[in-house]
């Protein structure tokens, strides 16, 4: 096996590592870290939660002794800086790791490159850009915060064949299959927040938690333009510490007083023409707080603003095979006069999940 060939495996792995632990250190990125001597792997690891040890220096001390002169495969470049941890461009070169693989840079303000010319500094070779497009969708969430100062946007819609969420009269438990339904909270659990309109609190009182998998809660936010959860009298599952509410000056001093007192945080926003919140200044505020991914479920409305103003990268739509008829639309608010008009997308994977369909769209031509 050549180099470059070993190279490719144990940068897989790497990979591999960080994808299933992304969402479980936000606001840290998830790194796969593999240590390597004469073939054999001596340590490997992804980051812990927040204010844990990161990937490399998990890594090196399973590796021990054995980290001398091995080379490490890195999903994103070692950080330069003290933060909640140690720079860990350090620990690599006090470790005297002969050679590390990594396969892209970071491009915060506190690293862009000078992790890996620390390393070389200390004589440690270096080798940059080994399965770069993989890393790149592997760390999407958090290079897309760094790039743009807002949050990856995904949106979840679960539906029936003619496009509904839910029956005329609201009923929409359970529109898809067990399957689909675990994928979507695998999701979840890939998010930094998830974000849900009012009406949805008001109509089906959701958790928005992870229980059917493995992994932490996302931050749930609601946009509540009135705060009319605060101001219903009555208990929610989301009306608790822990939840932000996003809503406008149109929100009244007693619904403000109900959200305190229930212990959840509201953020007064600028309203759009239509009266709800307005999308750009609340993905602005959000990327400001570190928010680095947010998933909305819904309903119809708050998926159309997120549409209607362009702010998403993915969709993913899960299909099941029943007809509700005149049901709600998944999509509702917006519009547009021609086909021409509509945006546009294309298909990122499908995937059957038992009777379901899911399919993952992203804009077309959207750079993200």
């Amino acid at each position: 096996m050549s180099q470059s060939e070993r190279d490719l495996r144990w940068m897989r792995e790497a990979l591999r590592l960080a994808q299933l632990g992304t969402g479980a250190t936000y606001p840290n990125p998830c790194v796969g870290a593999v240590v390597v001597k004469r073939g054999r792997v001596v340590g490997k690891a992804r980051s812990d939660v927040t204010g844990g040890d990161h990937a490399e220096v998990r890594a090196l001390a399973e590796a021990g002794r054995a980290a001398k002169g091995a080379t490490v495969y890195l999903t994103l470049e070692p950080c330069a800086h003290r933060g909640r941890t140690p720079p860990c461009a350090d620990a690599l070169v006090a470790a005297e790791v002969a050679r590390v693989v990594a396969a892209i840079e970071d491009p915060a303000s506190h690293t862009a490159g000078a992790g890996l010319r620390r390393l070389a500094q200390a004589g440690i070779e270096v080798e940059l850009g080994v399965l770069a497009e993989r890393a790149r969708e592997v760390h999407r969430h958090y290079l897309h915060h760094v790039a743009h100062g807002r949050p990856f946007v995904t949106l979840k819609l679960a539906v029936s064949v003619d496009g509904r969420i839910a029956t005329a009269g609201g009923d929409s438990k359970w529109i898809t299959g067990e399957p689909a339904r675990r994928s979507a909270h695998r999701l979840r659990a890939r998010h930094h927040g998830i974000a849900v309109g009012a009406a949805t609190v008001l109509a089906d009182d959701p958790r928005l938690d992870v229980r059917l998998v493995a992994g932490v809660d996302p931050l749930p936010v609601v946009f509540d333009p009135r705060l009319r959860v605060a101001s219903a009298g009555r208990p929610f599952n989301l009306l608790r510490p822990g939840v932000l509410y996003l809503h406008t000056a149109r929100a009244s001093k007693r619904a403000r007083r109900a959200l305190r007192e229930a212990g959840a945080e509201g953020l007064e926003l600028p309203a759009a023409s239509s009266g709800g919140v307005d999308i750009d200044a609340a993905l602005a505020q959000l990327g400001a707080r570190e928010l680095r991914s947010m998933m909305v479920e819904g309903g119809g409305r708050l998926v159309g603003a997120f549409v209607g103003a362009g702010a998403w990268q993915e969709l993913w739509l899960y299909r099941a095979p029943v007809v509700l008829g005149e049901g709600r639309p998944a999509i509702a608010g917006v519009g547009w006069a021609t086909v021409a008009d509509a945006p546009h997308l294309e298909v990122v994977r499908r995937r059957k999940l038992g009777v379901d369909d899911l399919c993952v769209y992203a804009p077309v031509g959207d750079p993200t």
